[in-house]
């Protein structure tokens, strides 16, 4: 192999001009390093790989020197930009779809995939973030290459199935929208695209946890008060994302960005308490003890007189996972009563909340199929009682309480269901006879219909968990 660029530049000084012969060579260093090559089979093109490795090792080396830097790699500035381009912007390999029951639950897919070309990718990446984050790199220059297409075509690359390369982009992204401060408003309506494709198309995107820790430290910089866009884009964009159906691989980065923005404007803590309750999750376990989690530090951010149009959605919703048939579920919706703030609640509205609990408390506190949160029900029992024992007895007495039917055990909620289906066939049977032609309606969720089948998302890539 022939000498090193570095070596052939040392050799000259700081005021003399570069030769045409090296700039000659440095070029066509960048033009092979810019060729594909198939590196799915290792045993095609041997050579050639091993001496890009080497070419890039010697463009690394080269960005580290100061003169390098000023004689050689700024003012052929684009061909070094042409050939990062060539390298990360193409095609990601697409990963066969799994369905979770096909792998081990233990096991994240992304953590043991790995992309066959990742040994020749990593040093070009490591060449970008050395370009970034040289300090005598000139913003302007700098700038003129990082369009709009740019941007969005980086972003793109978080959804790779390679863990490292998504991290590589973070930092990469990261220190770009640090830098390039007249484009953030470029480089936060790009990450909202991204995000609004997978409300409304997409079923999941790899990179969600990063770009959410990039989003992260953006908020943190927001000023107070949030401006209208930061406000919008919290309501519209970033409270839908709960929605999501993969959305539990990216909850703990979500909730953490929800806190931020809550500490920047508390009101909006009243959207996303609607929201959690609004979309809460059907038939998914996982995300029901998240949404738990979330709301519980979410309701201690508002004023308590301005929660009072959500109390009674509230306490529905808590009292259903309380009495559900999941243990972990209700074991965590207990924990709502260990928070001071929320006994504050059920004191302050006890007219909306003992009518909705206390009967159902009361009830399944007595033939809790678990021995430990039997144990807790029956504590909790106690709780309730002592915070007004009138109200407490007062609750008791309600017949028409709607979440009343939640104490019933399951054996008798089966048979009260079985009485309703027959009414309806029998309904059915009646409509027969006046119109002959009429079609009886497939009702979801029952044991001839899986979910699924009505969830309006007509793809391949649904999820049942």
């Amino acid at each position: 192999m022939d000498k090193s660029l570095v070596q052939q530049l040392g050799k000259i000084h700081e005021y003399r001009k570069v030769p045409k012969e090296l700039i000659e060579q440095y070029i066509s260093k960048l033009e092979f390093c810019g060729r594909y090559f198939d590196y799915n089979d290792e045993n095609k093109d041997i050579k050639e790989k091993n001496d890009r490795l080497y070419y890039l090792q010697q463009i690394s080396d080269l960005l580290q020197e100061s003169n390098a830097y000023h004689t050689l790699v700024l003012p052929h500035f684009e061909q070094l930009m042409v050939m990062i381009e060539n390298n990360i912007f193409r095609p990601l390999p697409v990963q066969k779809k799994l369905m979770q029951q096909q792998v081990e639950p233990e096991i994240d897919i992304n953590d043991v995939y790995v992309v066959a070309s990742w040994s020749h990718l990593q040093p070009v990446y490591d060449i970008f973030l050395q370009v970034v984050v040289n300090e005598q790199m000139d913003v302007k220059i700098l700038m003129k290459y990082i369009s709009k297409k740019f941007i969005h075509q980086l972003l793109e690359l978080f959804d790779s199935n390679e863990p490292r390369e998504r991290e590589y982009v973070k930092n990469l992204y990261h220190r770009l929208y640090g830098k390039l401060v007249q484009k953030r408003k470029t480089f936060r309506k790009a990450i909202s695209f991204v995000f609004q494709t997978l409300i409304h198309e997409r079923f999941s995107f790899n990179g969600m946890p990063e770009l959410l820790d990039i989003l992260a430290s953006i908020i943190s910089g927001y000023a107070v008060p949030l401006r209208e866009e930061h406000i919008d884009f919290f309501k519209n964009i970033f409270i839908p994302l709960h929605k999501v159906q993969t959305s539990h691989h990216y909850h703990e980065q979500l909730q953490r960005c929800s806190m931020l923005f809550l500490s920047k404007m508390p009101e909006l803590s009243l959207d996303l308490i609607d929201a959690l309750l609004k979309y809460w999750p059907f038939a998914n376990s996982t995300k029901e003890l998240m949404f738990l989690s979330e709301l519980l530090e979410v309701i201690e951010v508002p004023e308590m007189n301005k929660i009072h149009p959500y109390v009674e959605r509230l306490f529905k919703r808590l009292i259903k996972c309380i009495s559900g048939p999941h243990l972990q579920i209700a074991d965590r919706a207990m924990c709502f009563f260990e928070n001071e703030y929320f006994l504050g609640m059920l004191r302050q509205y006890k007219s909306i909340t003992f009518p909705l609990i206390v009967p159902v408390i009361h009830k399944i506190a007595d033939n809790h199929w678990h021995k430990i949160l039997q144990e807790s029900l029956i504590a909790l029992r106690a709780i309730l009682r002592e915070l007004d024992p009138q109200a407490y007895e007062k609750s008791l007495t309600y017949k028409n309480v709607p979440t009343l039917y939640l104490s019933k055990d399951a054996k008798k909620r089966a048979e009260e269901r079985v009485k309703v289906d027959e009414k309806w066939s029998e309904l059915y049977k009646q409509a027969k006879k006046v119109d002959p032609n009429i079609s009886q309606i497939t009702l979801p969720y029952t044991d001839k219909n899986v979910v699924g089948d009505f969830n309006r998302l007509e793809n391949t890539n649904v999820v049942f968990n």
